[in-house]
């Protein structure tokens, strides 16, 4: 595995940890927060991928457009769960934004998401132990 390989999922980890810190913190004004950490880390893993098989990583946030650049295919119920947790990125950085998802701020959505998150970046890096 390449070193910037490495270094992007060293990152995805570290974001996938701080939530998992966040959450036994039970403050749901944490939750935001969490999502975000969620969301940072499966576009790391997106973007490990992108790294090791030399496709250019765009500069964005979009999980789908990340994706969509990786040409693989995720199984349907974690593709889907790309398309939820896309809109992720925003809330913790704009108050509009958070307004728009605060039905998901439950301790209940919140461990969904993350049983979720934590599947997908086990898939991922399954699929990045098979191009080595």
């Amino acid at each position: 595995m390449k070193e910037i390989t490495k270094k992007w999922l060293e990152y995805a980890d570290n974001d996938f940890y701080a939530c998992k810190v966040l959450m036994k913190k039970s403050d749901k004004n944490l939750y935001p927060n969490c999502y975000y950490h969620l969301h940072q880390a499966v576009e790391k893993y997106l973007k490990a991928y992108l790294a090791e098989n030399n496709i250019k990583i765009l500069k964005t946030h979009d999980l789908v457009n990340i994706l969509n650049e990786t040409k693989i295919k995720l199984p349907k119920e974690l593709s889907g769960f790309i398309d939820d947790l896309n809109p992720f990125y925003n809330p913790i950085r704009y108050p509009d934004s958070f307004k728009e998802l605060k039905e998901f701020y439950t301790k209940r959505e919140l461990n969904n998401y993350f049983k979720l998150t934590r599947e997908t970046i086990k898939w991922l890096h399954h699929k990045l132990i098979e191009i080595n």
